[in-house]
């Protein structure tokens, strides 16, 4: 028995890893409270490493601009970034685990605005706000936007403050995260509505592509106990 408890640990020892894990500013997944990072997937990440023996670099997971996060996994091992949308384009580009939820992409705009919008092309009128890189702005692109006909900046809360202050018309993000950062700011989320639906997309812990395939491998199995 004692043998075996020692081989039990090797192996667990082995196969235990350190990761860099980042996120941004997206409740009710992933969110700043009282300067720690929490939210939804942030409990179900700490859970699923705890549970698998890894370990978060520092103890500390590191809210960033989504373009700095996703470039930092793109470009460097044992890094992890959630929550995120898994699509065709970034499928080879990360190790997947998941999914963990749902995410719906949106336009967003106010209601006193009045944006009656029939059809994607309509949406080439409006000055529309996004965070580089993310599904949402992705979306845009996909529907015929260029990059100069958006309002693209990389701080969230800045980005929400111009729709706030009329300075954009509306903005693409998630809906979920957008009415959670519109009461945050203290704006009535009444005021705002969904004008165009973009696309509904699971969300997944994205790693290296470099990741060992049994610690992912591992991961996925043991998040289906999680999520039930």
């Amino acid at each position: 028995m004692k043998h075996f408890l020692l081989i039990t640990l090797f192996v667990f020892s082995v196969w235990a890893d350190v990761f860099k894990v980042y996120t941004e500013q997206n409740p009710p997944y992933n969110y700043i409270d009282e300067g720690k990072v929490s939210g939804i997937s942030t409990t179900l990440v700490e859970t699923l490493f705890s549970q698998c023996g890894h370990q978060v670099s520092e103890n500390t997971i590191q809210l960033l601009p989504w373009a700095r996060a996703y470039h930092e996994v793109l470009n460097e091992k044992n890094t992890m970034l959630y929550s995120m949308a898994r699509s065709p384009e970034r499928e080879a580009l990360f190790q997947w685990v998941g999914p963990i939820g749902k995410m719906t992409l949106a336009i967003i705009a106010k209601k006193s605005t009045q944006l009656n919008v029939s059809s994607p092309t309509i949406l080439h009128r409006y000055k529309i706000g996004t965070i580089p890189d993310t599904a949402s702005e992705k979306a845009l692109l996909s529907l015929g936007f260029r990059t100069d006909e958006l309002d693209r900046f990389a701080n969230v809360s800045s980005q929400f403050k111009k729709l706030k202050e009329n300075r954009i018309d509306a903005i693409a993000f998630s809906v979920e995260g957008a009415f959670s950062l519109l009461k945050e700011m203290g704006c009535n989320a009444l005021d705002y509505e969904v004008v165009y639906v973009l696309k509904e997309s699971d969300l997944y812990f994205a790693f290296h592509k470099d990741t060992n395939q049994k610690t992912i491998t591992a991961m996925n199995e043991t998040l289906k106990t999680l999520i039930k």
